[in-house]
């Protein structure tokens, strides 16, 4: 297996092919055809994320195919991302610098090779490789699978939100890295 980190200059040539990746995966049936997981609302985010600072991105490759995808950015001092929380988690928690969080917005690996450690592979590679003390991430909550993982892996529960009314509810998880 090879891992390609990419910043967004990088990935700009990779959108259509991890558009591919999401609609393959969220596809399956738990996913339920929820307009959420939709392509095109996938990479409107993708593309939004493109514009942030740090964005990065690992691309898990078996024998010349993408396998996996993971990336994500630094959370900026001005971001709205916590707004909708802000009145249940302390002020500390709340509170960013452009360098204190890296938001992970995806976490996928096909089918055909998971179960072999590939999430947890891209997940400790890019995590290893951020500069930033703590990292965020989001996970439906009847997503079994993907949450225990999260959770073996160090992370820890801190709020449930929504990205808006056609938004699924997410459990939040934050993650020391230093």
């Amino acid at each position: 297996m090879s891992m390609r980190r990419c910043a967004a200059s990088g990935t700009t040539g990779l959108v259509d092919a991890v558009v591919r990746m999401h609609a393959e995966i969220y596809a399956e049936p738990r996913f339920g055809g929820d307009p959420y997981f939709a392509d095109r609302s996938f990479r409107d985010r993708l593309m939004i994320g493109l514009r942030q600072p740090g964005f990065e991105l690992l691309l898990a490759e078996l024998a010349g195919e993408p396998a996996g995808c993971f990336y994500g950015w630094a959370l900026p001092s001005y971001t709205r991302w916590w707004t909708p929380l802000k009145d249940t988690l302390p002020s500390g928690m709340t509170a960013e610098t452009g360098d204190r969080t890296v938001f992970i917005q995806e976490i996928m690996v096909r089918a055909p090779w998971r179960g072999r450690g590939i999430a947890r592979r891209m997940h400790d590679d890019f995590l290893t490789g951020r500069s930033e003390e703590r990292a965020l991430l989001c996970v439906q909550p009847d997503n079994e699978p993907a949450r225990s993982a999260y959770l073996r892996w160090g992370w820890e529960w801190v709020a449930t939100t929504r990205f808006g009314a056609q938004s699924p509810v997410f459990d939040c998880l934050v993650k020391p890295l230093r």
